[in-house]
């Protein structure tokens, strides 16, 4: 269906109707002028043979008129020409029988009127002279047969040119179709992360070539854009990293000479905590940089879902206790989870998630981690019976730094559900934010692991 709906097919069909349709109309008048002088040469023979008949009457005379008719008609095939001779009163004198000659009248009759089986058109002409009437017809059975004959020859060609026509059509737009599905392949790849993919121009020097030609063009430029903007963002995180863990270290060598300052430790312990803060801040700021940029993905494999959620019991369990919480993780039975993907950073994706629940579900709260596999593919969800999160707020979660508490009094860096955003596009995969009434739903949805190994290979 996307075929048809193609550019190329719409404007080749146009153009192919278009010839169709001046094929016809071409055809039609081409008929229309062979048919008319088909039928003046019926009508010219109809004539002549009157004309012979009537040079025979005034050279010799009534006898030998008689004579003649019946030796035309004896030589004639009704089927084909009639002659009939008579009185003006319609007596019959010589040639072919007619049933009715008085009713008949010069111009087109049919072939019964003449006597004739079958209802063929015939020519008619009519001369009186004297007392006598002579009618002489000719048939257009012969005519119509070489017009019909030139019609189904006519049409004949111009349904294989038109199938021809038709069958181009398609050809080009399939490979016009081809084309723009490569390029459509190409632009999914740079904004998955890929920003090093280009459309392949080799022995294509048309309109799409050139197209193509440019688009490459302004994909080096983007990549050569956000690989700056990654290296100043990478460059800063790297740059401060380096004095805040002096100054940690510096507060360290304080903290062991603090016996001689009583308020010094607790002191201490907060600036400890802050630089902690910006320590882990920067480092998932790298982490996203990193992941953004597709270095991670040399080191997919075959990863079950499964394994994750059995990993993120592991160390969760523990930590849901110790908040006063409760973390169930189930997997549904009987369902293939298997994806393709970084092992690492699907647990770190599912820690964030479960981590976020643990930060604002706030005490006594259920946690859930599930995993599955549908008809559309595999998922894992990340649930909480907590306040939640309002749905106008959904959106903007997912942003660098945004966080619900505006005073910021909580702890934490904002990153988190950006982080979670950065794994799951790297993943080509969707997250997607609902209420679970009450609390929040987060759902990340996988392809399955034949698919997605399929998608990165074009």
């Amino acid at each position: 269906m996307d075929l048809l709906r193609g550019t190329y097919f719409r404007f080749a069909l146009a153009l192919t109707s278009l010839f169709v349709l001046s094929n016809l109309v071409a055809g039609w008048i081409a008929f229309q002028s062979i048919h008319h002088d088909l039928d003046g040469r019926v009508e010219q023979a109809a004539a002549l043979m009157s004309a012979q008949v009537l040079d025979t009457y005034e050279a010799d005379g009534q006898d030998a008129l008689l004579a003649d008719v019946e030796a035309r008609a004896a030589s004639l095939d009704p089927e084909d020409d009639i002659v009939w001779l008579g009185r003006s009163d319609g007596t019959y004198l010589a040639g072919h029988p007619l049933p009715d000659p008085g009713a008949l009248g010069d111009g087109d009759v049919t072939g019964t009127r003449l006597g004739q089986d079958d209802d063929d058109t015939y020519l008619l002409i009519s001369r009186r002279f004297d007392d006598l009437r002579l009618i002489t017809a000719r048939s257009y059975e012969e005519t119509d047969d070489i017009a019909s004959t030139i019609l189904k020859a006519f049409g004949g060609a111009t349904f294989f040119v038109s199938a021809l026509a038709g069958l181009a059509a398609i050809v080009l737009s399939r490979n016009g179709r081809a084309r723009i599905d490569r390029i459509s392949s190409v632009l999914r790849k740079v904004a998955s992360g890929d920003m090093k993919r280009r459309i392949d121009t080799r022995g294509h020097q048309d309109d799409l070539g050139l197209l193509s030609e440019r688009i490459n063009e302004a994909l080096g430029q983007l990549e050569a854009t956000v690989s700056g903007i990654r290296q100043v963002s990478a460059d800063i995180a790297h740059d401060l990293r380096t004095p805040i863990n002096r100054l940690g270290i510096q507060i360290e060598r304080l903290r062991s000479e603090s016996e001689s300052y009583p308020n010094l430790e607790a002191h201490l312990d907060l600036v400890t905590d802050e630089i902690r803060q910006i320590t882990a801040t920067f480092d998932a700021l790298l982490r996203i940089s990193q992941i953004e940029a597709g270095a991670r993905k040399a080191k997919f494999r075959a990863v079950p879902l499964s394994e994750v959620a059995a990993a993120l019991s592991d160390v969760y369990t523990a930590v849901a206790e110790d908040s006063d919480q409760v973390l169930s993780v189930s997997t549904f039975a009987n369902t293939d989870t298997l994806v393709f993907g970084d092992r690492d950073l699907l647990i770190q994706l599912g820690a964030n998630l479960i981590e976020n629940a643990i930060r604002h579900a706030g005490p006594g709260a259920k946690i859930w981690l599930e995993t599955g596999s549908g008809h559309n593919g595999v998922w894992m969800s990340v649930g909480d019976n907590g306040p939640g999160i309002p749905p106008e707020e959904h959106e903007r979660v997912l942003g660098r730094f945004y966080r619900l508490d505006k005073s910021r009094h909580t702890p934490g860096s904002g990153l988190g559900l950006a982080l979670v955003e950065a794994i799951a596009d790297l993943h080509g995969a969707s997250l997607r934010l609902s209420n679970a009434n009450p609390g929040l739903l987060v759902r990340v949805d996988f392809a399955r692991f034949d698919e997605a190994l399929r998608s990165d290979a074009r």
